[in-house]
């Protein structure tokens, strides 16, 4: 059973990885929303053209950069997904608090630094959190370790 400071830090860190998700497919939709409208045409029919003429379209090499550069963000976004839920929500369900307290300051700060600013934050805040359960409850401060 998971005392109120252990249970604040993984409600926090739920928050940050459902924020996570959010931006996940947003970036997803952004991806293929630019796939359907620049990506798709390779021939276009001439206004005024003698019938069955044809002009082609230079291929877009910039789309496939562009979506080689963000393919490669939203695989990093899903890698800290998954750290989150299984190195942080996952020991605090179980009640391995202690397990969690470092996973989510190094994984907070490693946020912060690449860009997930508002999931860094709130996994500092839970390490904050698991730290004031692991002082309170005498129970949390032993390891778990078989």
């Amino acid at each position: 059973m998971l005392d109120g400071d252990a249970s604040s830090a993984r409600s926090l860190v739920l928050a940050a990885i459902i924020i996570q998700l959010v931006f996940f497919f947003i970036g997803i939709l952004g991806v293929l929303g630019f796939a359907a409208l620049f990506g798709l045409a390779t021939n276009v029919t001439a206004t005024g053209s003698t019938p069955g003429t044809t002009i082609s379209t230079v291929p877009f090499l910039g789309f496939g950069l562009f979506f080689m550069l963000f393919s490669g963000f939203f695989l990093i976004g899903l890698v800290w997904i998954l750290l989150d839920y299984f190195l942080v929500y996952k020991r605090l369900e179980s009640g391995n608090v202690r397990e969690a307290e470092t996973p989510a300051l190094v994984l907070g700060i490693l946020q912060l630094l690449f860009g997930g600013i508002i999931p860094g934050i709130l996994l500092i805040i839970a390490y904050t959190k698991i730290g004031d359960s692991i002082r309170r409850n005498p129970r949390n401060q032993q390891n778990t370790f078989p």
